[in-house]
């Protein structure tokens, strides 16, 4: 049964809603003139007392303009609220003169009073009308609506008992859909869940997932974009899960895995008995848990201590605490913790930075993709007296812009975008914000003055705070940047990472602010590279991946890495190619995270025969692989391929197969009997200190693979090529690694082929 306080919330805005009263007044319009009344309200009375059964007396009462139910003054309810304060009988509840912005329901103004309702908790104009020359059935719709919207503000109101007594039972509190139990519905402003369009008729994942089985994924990508789905939207319960689950190569999203693990880690499962702690890759300074309760923060906090207890490759992941506690806005733990794996996992860290140069290489980038693209942004700054350092400074917290300083009615809208494409959409939304803050200084004199006491970080993150526009509106912004291709973001950041590495490697700084900026030409790889990327390992190979990490990410080795057994995990490989040493060898020139897996023979011609078609279905899923090959002749040789081979499937972005794919950390090299090793050409320019100038595109063909044969390195020769059945083969130099053929006459004849795996499917 509902208490006075509640009856007096319910009764005054319900009966509004019958009445139709709206906030444009407008008696000239012929299809309102019953509904907009030429008098106010004066009083607003009391809830409580009885009605009078009589119909006539009933409408004689509802026609009264001048009090709501004049016979039920006398209630406690009503008596109460008056004698707080908080009613008036001369303050009227509605006025003609406000506008739609006022429009807002305050629910935790509601929620903070014991006794009576205050009149600042209701909104001025309870029903937004259709505009002008709507139909009766547009207007009944849209009253409808707003009644079920009211009711679920009532049932947030009513809950708000039942969360606090779920609390302090220990146990986790029932929220209104989509919410999960993990969110304190306090803290959520309540206008900001109210969405005039209807719903129903938006896109649910069912029809996002049918546009891309059929791969039609520009308009899948576009229907993410254009649907406005509202922070309460109940299409976003699935949403992100499937979303989620779709990146993933677990499709399977169980939670024995998870359970299991906390279990190790603290011994129990109960929320309240697990003290977290959390891991050094997370900025303690940026714990954003936006909306979520105490016990909600708690939920999300041992989840990031699975993930990095699953995912020890992590050094510095600064986003991802705030997109843990996002996550768990919608879903439960078991499935915030599998989302979460399946982006950390995902291929070509396609969703965040898990290594301190990846997350400064992404900064730069932004950076040096703004300077192109909104270059007027940065002229207007200079203009001001605005330093480059300062740019610098707040480029280098571009991702909190988003997840820390715009209200979560913005960050949702993102994250729809982001689960779907990947960090490109950060980037995009970055540049998107800057451009409009950009374009609001040069508007206003006040925040021109303000910028050199604030910094141009700190305002920035005030505009975002504050930003005018709707989430749609960013979104509109950030896509409508014209050519700015995910090929060019992706060439600019392994560009900026590569060059960072190699500043690292000659021994210089770390490029920190104030150091001197990265050369803004894009000239690298247009792939994406795969340095430092963490894989899905189970839960048997961790500790084996715990000890075999022996360099830290960011440190120098004061030497080069001793050929030691137990540094390497090939103590089982058996091979008929490569011998132990050499096969050390050959992991020293791996990347420092492949040298962590154990490596898995998956074809081999002495077992699986001479067959291309057998070599794709054996070896094309896994990524990366080691191909060795040994010839009649006794030459050994082969190439780290950093791709997997199923990518020859794939399209680019206009829709053409792709003729050559791969990273530039594909390499050639041989081992008998000589040894050496023949890296990209773009890595070998940055190392020898030359200038960085673009690489031309017959330097960048790494891989490529048809039903006849397949072929690494390419540009005026062949790396190596192998035809159909494995037989024969063929060696040249080739523009991609400037090596000479790996055999002295060219051509060799196959005696044994074998390739290796590096990560456990």
């Amino acid at each position: 049964m509902l208490t006075y306080d509640i009856i007096a919330f319910i009764y005054p805005v319900a009966f509004a809603a019958t009445r139709g009263i709206t906030s444009h007044e407008d008696t000239s319009h012929p299809h309102r003139s019953r509904l907009n009344s030429t008098k106010k309200p004066q009083t607003l009375s009391g809830i409580g007392g009885h009605h009078n059964n009589h119909h006539k007396s009933r409408r004689r009462s509802l026609q009264h303009e001048d009090a709501f139910i004049p016979d039920l003054c006398d209630s406690p309810a009503y008596t109460s609220c008056v004698e707080s304060g908080y009613v008036q009988r001369n303050n009227p509840l509605y006025d003609a003169s406000n506008n739609n912005q006022t429009n807002i329901l305050d629910l935790n103004h509601v929620k903070s009073y014991n006794r009576g309702i205050p009149i600042s908790a209701y909104p001025k104009s309870l029903i937004q009308w259709p505009v002008d020359g709507s139909t009766k059935n547009k207007r009944i719709s849209e009253v409808k609506k707003q009644v079920k919207l009211l009711g679920n503000f009532i049932k947030m109101t009513v809950g708000g008992g039942h969360h606090a007594e779920a609390l302090s039972d220990d146990k986790t509190p029932t929220n209104p859909p989509p919410f999960s139990g993990h969110v304190d519905m306090s803290r959520i402003p309540v206008h900001n869940l109210a969405h005039s369009a209807d719903e129903t008729s938006m896109a649910k994942w069912d029809d996002i997932k049918t546009q891309m089985q059929t791969g039609r994924m520009k308009e899948a990508k576009q229907m993410v974009r254009e649907t406005d789905w509202s922070l309460g939207s109940p299409a976003r319960e699935n949403l992100w899960r499937e979303m989620c689950r779709h990146h993933s190569s677990e499709k399977d999203f169980g939670d024995f895995y998870y359970w299991d693990s906390v279990k190790q880690i603290y011994g129990t499962t109960e929320l309240s008995e697990c003290s977290v702690q959390m891991p050094a890759f997370i900025d303690t300074s940026y714990k954003i848990s936006h909306s979520l309760s105490p016990r909600g923060v708690t939920a999300c906090e041992r989840i990031i201590s699975v993930i990095a207890f699953s995912h020890p490759a992590i050094t510095y992941a600064p986003s991802l605490y705030a997109l843990t506690s996002m996550l768990l806005h919608y879903m439960d733990e078991v499935d915030a913790y599998n989302c979460m794996a399946a982006l950390v996992s995902g291929a070509q860290n396609k969703f965040l930075t898990q290594t301190k140069i990846a997350n400064e290489a992404h900064w730069r980038a932004a950076m040096i993709l703004g300077k192109k693209h909104i270059r007027g942004a940065f002229s207007t700054l200079s203009k001001f007296g605005v330093p480059q350092e300062q740019i610098e400074e707040a480029f280098h917290s571009w991702i909190w812009w988003i997840l820390a300083a715009l209200p979560i009615t913005h960050v949702v809208r993102v994250l729809d975008c982001f689960l779907f494409e990947g960090s490109k959409v950060m980037l995009r939304i970055a540049l998107a914000i800057f451009h409009l803050f950009v374009k609001a200084v040069a508007h206003d004199p006040a925040m021109v003055g303000a910028l050199p006491s604030k910094g141009l970080n700190e305002s920035i993150m005030q505009f975002c705070q504050n930003i005018q526009i709707s989430p749609q509106k960013l979104l509109k912004t950030a896509f409508g940047i014209r050519a700015f291709s995910k090929s060019e973001i992706t060439k600019v950041v392994v560009q900026t990472e590569m060059y960072l590495k190699s500043q690292r490697m000659m021994g210089g700084g770390s490029s920190g602010i104030g150091q001197p900026n990265v050369p803004e030409t894009p000239a690298l790889n247009r792939s994406v590279s795969l340095e430092g990327l963490p894989t899905s390992e189970s839960q048997s190979n961790i500790q084996m991946m715990s000890h075999t990490l022996t360099i830290k990410e960011g440190s120098r080795s004061p030497a080069p890495r001793v050929r030691a057994m137990g540094q390497y995990p090939i103590q089982s490989v058996k091979s008929m190619v490569v011998t132990r040493d050499e096969l050390l060898t050959l992991w020293s020139w791996l990347p420092m995270r492949m040298t962590m897996h154990q490596p898995t023979l998956v074809y081999t011609t002495e077992e699986h025969g001479c067959s291309l078609t057998t070599f794709f279905q054996r070896v094309e899923k896994h990524e990366p692989t080691l191909l060795c090959i040994r010839t009649l002749d006794d030459y050994v040789f082969g190439a780290y391929c950093s791709t997997a081979w199923a990518q020859r499937h794939h399209k680019d972005e206009f829709g053409n197969w792709q003729t050559y794919f791969g990273t530039g950390e594909t390499f050639l090299f041989t081992l008998r009997p000589t040894v050496a090793k023949y890296q990209w050409i773009g890595i070998s320019k940055q190392q020898d200190n030359a200038e960085l100038s673009s690489v031309e595109h017959s330097q960048e063909l790494f891989m490529h693979a048809d039903s006849n044969m397949i072929t690494i390195g390419g540009g005026n020769g062949q790396g190596i090529m192998l035809d159909h059945d494995f037989r024969y083969g063929k060696t040249e130099t080739c523009q991609t690694f400037e090596n000479p053929p790996l055999v002295p006459n060219g051509d060799f004849e196959v005696k044994i082929i074998e390739v290796y795996s590096l990560v456990n499917m």
